[in-house]
């Protein structure tokens, strides 16, 4: 196969027989991002978006998910002749595992070349066009030069002048700048019958009928932690909201969904939009509960008591924030723009009003002092006593190429994977950074998975089993005086009763096969 500088392949192959053999399907692989938790799906909105930019070009565009067809074999094998491209896009993680082992396949298979995009492969591309399985990587918003692709690719054109195409010749790899990040909506709108929905319908949550959705893209901020400024160039750009209201009654009426995640990075960037947004959610007569992301700062400083009353008769149930930590050091290193007393705030607008607020927070930050994580397991247990329906979860601190505190953790000690297989477990769960102390694990194991949650003396009603409610609403109930009393004191020392119950549960998910956890996941499996 000849690739890069190089004519490409051609939409005609000559068969042995002498036969021409047309090159016009195109496979877009989507792996799954939660392997081994059958209970989650997340749509695969990077397949529609990509989807879109291939329309009219006369080729069969094949929309290949993981999570709803794990076993893929019998599509290849019946595709192979044809294949013209097969298209991989994943973020840095557990996507990449399957991305991997779609990609070998697909070489196995047929000689056809094999492009990555995501973000991923926009933050490493050389690295990852290292692996001989994949011909080329799209760097940065994918829509333009994937279509100049296949173009090139079916007419037998050289590829190597395509604006963020990435490409190897003869042993050197070569990454073309991309080109100006264009506005979502000069692309053509995304097919929501593209896929069986209703498959995507989330049953780990309550409701049942719930669901992902995007109303916007980027962030105008610039968290030296976090690649969304890198990959949007801090920008901030929202669907026309009368294509929002439309897209959301397909999916209230013709999918079924009840209630929504807004996926956006940052939903709360324009206040303007948020109202309209709220008031034409209520005048269009959807009732759907909803819940988004919001930055601490900019809540509290655009939103009122006012528009708390107006997002809560739309549907809003409740609203995250990236906390990060209860360390102001921290907050000043990770430039979140945002102070521990904003968080707070935020808590309290949110439960004057119904809504829950839900924090988001990371320890092990490499910051001079190392006292970050006392300090966010203190500021936790603060909001916990100020308003009980606060949910939380914990992650580690995760380096991620293309910002500046991975640069800082490089500094201390961190090493990076050499090759793009090393990446798939560097997730916020499974990396542990150098400089963190020993026995953490079990430190945050017994406060998130168990005081935290059982501080709470309802928490029992937010799990979805009917088996394991009414046993959890025992523990619930018999544990809540001494999480409460461990909270009202801040006293975690000696956490005898934590140890005890978090080992006979590994035990239960060890017979039973299970991975049940009060809280979003173990830190010592």
């Amino acid at each position: 196969m000849k690739s890069g500088a190089e004519p490409a392949l051609s939409i005609h192959e000559r068969t042995p027989a002498g036969r021409t053999e047309k090159k016009d399907v195109v496979i877009l692989f989507f792996p799954n991002p939660t392997p081994g938790d059958a209970t989650q799906a997340r749509v695969p909105y990077s397949l529609l978006y990509l989807e879109r930019a291939l329309r009219n070009l006369g080729i069969e565009i094949v929309l290949l998910d993981e999570q709803q067809q794990p076993d893929y074999s019998t599509i290849l094998s019946a595709q192979h002749d044809r294949l013209l491209l097969a298209g991989v896009s994943s973020l840095t993680g557990e996507q990449i595992h399957g991305g991997i082992a779609f990609s070998k396949k697909v070489r196995e298979s047929c000689d056809a070349p094999i492009v990555w995009g995501g973000w991923h492969p926009t933050l490493l591309p050389e690295q990852t066009l290292q692996e001989p399985y994949i011909d080329y990587v799209v760097v940065g918003q994918g829509e333009r030069p994937l279509r100049q692709l296949v173009e090139r690719l079916r007419e037998g054109d050289n590829t190597s002048d395509i604006p963020g195409l990435g490409f190897k010749h003869n042993g050197a790899v070569t990454v073309k700048p991309p080109a100006p990040l264009e506005d979502i909506n000069t692309f053509p709108r995304i097919n929501l019958g593209a896929l069986d929905l209703k498959k995507y319908l989330n049953r780990s949550r309550l409701p049942e009928h719930f669901i992902g959705y995007f109303a916007s893209h980027g962030c105008p901020l610039d968290c030296s932690f976090c690649c969304i400024g890198e990959i949007y160039h801090r920008r901030w750009q929202h669907k026309p909201l009368a294509q929002i209201i439309e897209e959301l009654r397909f999916l209230k009426e013709q999918v079924g969904v009840d209630s929504l995640l807004f996926e956006d990075d940052n939903f709360f960037v324009r206040a303007q939009f948020t109202r309209e947004l709220a008031h034409s959610m209520i005048d269009a007569g959807l009732n759907l509960k909803w819940e988004t992301s919001a930055h601490a700062h900019i809540f509290a400083k655009a939103y009122t008591d006012d528009d708390l009353r107006l997002f809560a008769q739309s549907g809003c149930q409740q609203i995250y924030i990236g906390a990060e930590s209860g360390d102001q050091e921290a907050l000043d290193l990770l430039d979140k723009r945002a102070t521990v007393g904003e968080t707070l705030r935020f808590i309290e607008m949110l439960a004057r009003h119904g809504i829950t607020p839900r924090l988001s927070t990371m320890v092990c930050l490499p910051t001079e002092s190392g006292r970050d994580l006392d300090l966010t397991l203190d500021m936790l247990r603060r909001a916990k006593l100020m308003e009980r329906s606060v949910r939380a979860s914990i992650f580690f601190f995760t380096p991620y190429p293309g910002t500046r505190l991975y640069e800082r953790a490089k500094e201390k000690g961190f090493v990076p994977p050499q090759q793009l297989s090393g990446w798939a477990h560097h997730t916020l769960r499974r990396f542990k950074a150098p400089w963190a102390a020993k026995g953490i694990e079990w430190r945050l194991e017994c406060f998130a998975n168990f005081y935290l949650p059982l501080v709470d003396p309802n928490f029992y009603r937010l799990v979805r089993s009917s088996k394991i409610r009414p046993i959890l609403f025992l523990v619930n109930k018999f544990f809540f005086p001494i999480a409460w009393l461990r909270f009202k004191t801040n006293c975690f020392r000696f956490p005898v009763e934590a140890v005890i119950f978090l080992q006979l549960l590994q035990l239960y998910n060890k017979l039973t096969g299970s991975n049940f956890c009060l809280g979003n996941g173990s830190y010592v499996d």
